[in-house]
């Protein structure tokens, strides 16, 4: 039996096997990974003697990875291959086969004076202008903020305008719909066109090409397809793939199509390139859906759906997303013929984020120019969901391009919607109660099935852009956070309290150094408290408002934990903190900051009669405290 009832984090932990077994000491085909380029000549002369007959071409030549493709009807150990290319002084860091998947780990690479990724030949699109909200069509639910929408907020989220998307798949029927910048053939010849699963996750992440047509998450962004040959064939396409795709500028890679059983040390490489090299060396975020992969364990009756340690999307590089439900209800779960629910994907440790999997627009209407009353609605699951994610991601780089992965990791799970990790009621019956199995959170907030929760995309885009707004939804202060993004877009006086550099930088500040970001909370919770309320702010003294901005910009200044700081923003925080400093010895002056910060904070949150009515309630309660 499995072990998993009566312990809150557990469930029948148990994947389908995927790996094949291991094609060493048969006919060659391997992947001869080596520390320089190495002309496919010179490999084969080396390896003649004992394979006469070896072909070999050169698959990827990116420092700091370069491989060569070995076949050969002859049969040879993977040992002998690298002991006879060494004999010849050909540099091997590891020979992998290109056919079966492997959980050995390639030899760390040296990354040293390797050329970053920088886009070229990858036009991005304009803004285009508007901040009108999406349709309000009931297959649209899952770019809003109620009923388990990613809460996207077009005024302040914007469209992802100057940002590339790089979409890994199978297959792309209907690409004509789309807006592509390019098609990638990645080792085929011939692009399939059977299915659309492909250009639905273009679509649902950017959208489609028509005037009026589908409007993805991210419209504005630039997306480019990569073809891989269909699952079985070898291990080789989706690493070269997303080392293409990095190598060409892209600043989010999705891979949605089946990748279960393709681990390789060849994937170990390709991302480690993206999470070093990508994005000009920031690091390209890689998204990879958590798949559904049903089995039984052994003396069990209940299905697992687990995914395995050993998968592609388990690799801690990686940004792996689960389906989520529309109503807020969690797991995305269907029902079967007989109205029971049942999963539609995996759990496990790996999961990160949840996403909308649910029923979603279709985004390839039936006719061309179709209105919005013939929406069909098709199931996402863990695939929509990883392209959901992807145009999140989009948006949220967009309004912080600096940010390095761990900096844009940060913001979205500090930013994320709790799930509740139980099953809904509404969703009974359940075909098998296991099958919704942990309902607790670990206390890190993690679930199997939820990860860290649901993806915000509002949220992340205020806090990315700004450090008083990262303070702020830190709070759970979300209209204040709007409120102030607002004064800032539209008020020359917010504007020259600091420019949109050094916001942008603070933000970075702030991820990387708690103390700094405890200082600013620190502040917007006083701003909180003192809003509307004349006389809390005076009980706290004359000055108390402008130590505080003082020592936190001190911070910012001398902090080690953040990022570099350009000439610029070294310069505007000298200026500001010498500005600042000044004030401290001037009564007028201090009586002026502290005055705007009163008025600033009575702007974003409470009024005074509100702040009133909330002191009544508490001297009620004999919860208030003294008033001197």
């Amino acid at each position: 039996m499995s072990r998993g009832h009566g312990r809150p984090w557990d469930f029948g932990y148990a994947p389908v096997p995927t790996a094949a077994g291991d094609d060493d000491g048969g006919p060659l085909d391997l992947v001869v990974a080596t520390r320089c380029p190495v002309a496919p000549g010179a490999a084969a002369a080396a390896l003649s003697p004992r394979w006469p007959d070896a072909q070999v071409e050169r698959v990827l030549s990116r420092a700091p990875i370069f491989w060569l493709r070995v076949r050969s009807p002859g049969v040879g150990r993977r040992a002998e291959v690298a002991a006879a290319l060494s004999a010849a002084a050909i540099p091997v860091r590891y020979v992998a086969s290109a056919l079966r998947p492997s959980a050995a780990v390639a030899p760390r690479f040296d990354a040293e004076g390797a050329v970053v990724a920088r886009p070229e030949a990858w036009p991005v699109r304009r803004a285009s202008g508007g901040d009108e909200d999406d349709p309000a069509t009931p297959g649209r639910w899952f770019l809003r903020a109620e009923g388990g929408g990613i809460g996207v907020d077009r005024r302040r989220s914007g469209r992802g305008a100057g940002m590339r998307l790089a979409v890994i798949d199978d297959d792309a029927w209907a690409v004509e719909e789309l807006g592509l910048d390019r098609e990638v053939l990645v080792m085929l010849d011939v692009p399939p066109r059977s299915q659309a699963h492909g250009a639905f996750m273009v679509a649902w992440a950017v959208g489609t090409r028509r005037p009026g047509g589908f409007r993805g998450v991210a419209p504005d962004a630039s997306p480019r397809l990569y073809l891989i040959p269909k699952p079985g064939s070898c291990v080789l396409a989706l690493p070269v793939a997303i080392v293409q795709a990095v190598s060409d500028g892209a600043d989010v890679v999705v891979c949605a199509a089946y990748v279960e059983g393709s681990m390789s040390p060849m994937l170990d490489d390709a991302l480690e390139l993206a999470v070093r090299l990508g994005r000009r060396g920031r690091g390209c975020p890689v998204v990879f859906p958590t798949g559904r992969e049903a089995s039984s364990p052994p003396e069990s009756l209940h299905a697992s759906f687990s995914l395995g340690l050993g998968e592609p999307a388990s690799d801690p590089r990686v940004f792996c997303v689960g389906p989520g439900a529309r109503d807020d209800d969690g797991w995305f779960l269907w029902r079967d013929r007989r109205g029971r629910s049942r999963p539609f994907a995996n759990r496990g440790p790996a999961v990160r984020w949840l996403s909308p999997g649910d029923d979603l627009a279709c985004p390839l209407p039936p006719v061309p120019g179709a209105p919005p009353e013939s929406e069909r609605l098709c199931h996402a699951e863990s695939s929509g969901a990883s392209a959901v994610a992807a145009g999140a991601l989009l948006l949220v780089l967009s309004q912080n391009p600096a940010l390095r992965l761990p900096e844009l990791d940060a913001v979205v799970t500090r930013t994320l919607a709790r799930v509740p990790p139980a099953a809904p009621a509404s969703a009974a019956p359940f075909a098998d109660p296991w099958d919704v199995l942990p309902g607790a959170r670990d206390r890190d907030g993690h679930n199997a099935k939820h990860g860290y929760g649901r993806l915000h995309a509002g949220r992340a885009c205020l806090a990315a852009g700004d450090p008083l707004a990262l303070a702020l939804v830190l709070l759970g202060e979300d209209d204040a956070a709007r409120a102030w993004h607002d004064a800032r877009a539209r008020g020359r006086l917010a504007r020259r309290l600091y420019s949109r550099r050094l916001a942008r930088w603070a933000v970075r500040a702030l991820l990387a150094d708690p103390g700094l970001c405890h200082g600013a909370c620190a502040l917007a919770r006083h701003a909180r408290l003192v809003a509307g309320d004349a006389r809390r702010r005076r009980a706290h003294g004359p000055g108390a408002v402008l130590r505080q901005l003082v020592v936190l910009v001190r911070g910012l200044a001398a902090t080690r934990a953040a990022p570099a700081r350009s000439p610029r923003v070294r310069g505007e925080l000298a200026a500001l903190l010498d500005r600042l400093e000044r004030s401290a010895t001037d009564a007028a002056a201090i009586e002026a900051i502290e005055s705007g910060f009163g008025e600033l904070a009575d702007a974003l949150f409470a009024s005074a009669a509100a702040r009133d009515v909330v002191d009544a309630a508490l001297r009620a309660s004999s919860l208030a405290p003294p008033v001197a």
